[in-house]
């Protein structure tokens, strides 16, 4: 409930922004994303924040294609007694459809693939351990631009994957800016 009042009122503030026509044009863009992940195994729940940069390619004002990399989850803790470091760093690659309700409001839906490697580190009173994991697993999205200028908008972008056990699930929020070049 919380996420989606935060979601509502910042869209509510961007919207109110005097928002400006944007013309469209084939191309190039840049993509900074930002936002909560949380993983799920089993019965143990991972969260922490991740970002996304990369681009894409628009083909029509309904497609395009887009490849990002990202920190999806960075975690650290430590006590005087033990450690424990995780990390998962993502590749992804994403068909983008764009539902364009008018001006200045853009539904999309996003759907692809993600490699990544998942690392584990812990030590403890005398001991240490450490794995990683590489994989990759479809992701699917829903999400939504709000231009704000002719060569910029907002974006607001969730984003889920399930392996293909269904032992764990992936799951980001991220909002950010999408540039025309």
């Amino acid at each position: 409930m919380r996420k989606l009042n935060l979601i509502s009122a910042l869209l509510l503030s961007v919207s109110c922004l005097g928002v400006a026509a944007q013309e469209f044009k084939s191309g190039y863009y840049g993509i900074a994303v930002a936002g909560p992940t949380t993983e799920t195994l089993g019965s143990v729940k991972l969260a922490g924040n991740g970002y996304q940069i990369g681009g894409g390619y628009e083909f029509n004002k309904n497609l395009a294609l887009e490849l990002t990399y990202g920190n999806a989850i960075k975690i650290e803790t430590a006590t005087s007694a033990s450690s424990v470091s995780y990390n998962m760093t993502s590749f992804f690659i994403n068909g983008v459809f764009r539902l364009p309700v008018n001006e200045s409001f853009i539904p999309l839906v996003t759907f692809g693939q993600v490699s990544g490697t998942e690392s584990i580190a812990v030590s403890g009173t005398g001991t240490a351990s450490s794995a990683s994991a590489n994989g990759s697993r479809y992701v699917y999205g829903l999400g939504f631009e709000i231009p704000l200028e002719s060569r910029t908008s907002f974006r607001v972008n969730t984003q889920s994957t399930v392996s293909k056990s269904n032992y764990a699930t992936i799951k980001s929020t991220t909002a950010g800016l999408v540039f025309k070049f």
